[in-house]
């Protein structure tokens, strides 16, 4: 039996209205979030949380992972002598060679299966804002990597 010519067009009418309906849910959702990926250099440190919130979950036992938004090495979350740290997931000098934290061995863990110390890692820096609107929040500034501080502390002399 062949399809009535009315039934036809009420196809094709419903077609080209979801068709319609898809291209601009996709306009709407390309204007809003933009056709360019995300950038480190114009945005400035990553915001990563209030102080407190990072404290209460570090007290629970292990650091915190954070992966990079803008496509890079993520981080851990940790503390250094009571001061947050925000330790590079890749070995200093072999990037490529990922740290892992290891919960049952209460350390981290490099590629080759060797324990680091929080002094052995790479490190971006930490800043929590003591004023203003942001007072009190965790910012990491992912496009600064700082070597590990037994490094620089052998450098030095100590």
């Amino acid at each position: 039996m062949a399809i009535a010519k009315a039934d036809r067009k009420l196809v094709l009418i419903t077609s080209a209205l979801v068709i319609g309906a898809g291209l601009f849910f996709a306009s709407v959702l390309i204007f809003a979030t933009g056709t360019s990926s995300p950038s480190s250099e114009n945005d400035g440190p990553l915001y990563v949380g209030p102080k407190s919130d990072i404290i209460l979950k570090l007290d629970e036992g292990s650091p915190l992972y954070f992966a990079n938004p803008f496509g890079g090495r993520g981080f851990w979350m940790d503390r250094e002598a009571g001061a947050l740290v925000a330790l590079d997931v890749g070995r200093y000098e072999d990037p490529d060679c990922s740290i892992r934290w290891r919960g049952s061995k209460g350390s981290y863990i490099d590629c080759d299966g060797t324990r680091l110390d929080k002094t052995e890692m790479a490190r971006h820096p930490v800043e929590v804002k003591t004023s203003g609107k942001q007072k009190g929040g965790v910012f990491v500034d992912l496009d600064t990597l700082d070597p590990p501080a037994a490094t620089t502390a052998s450098t030095l002399g100590g």
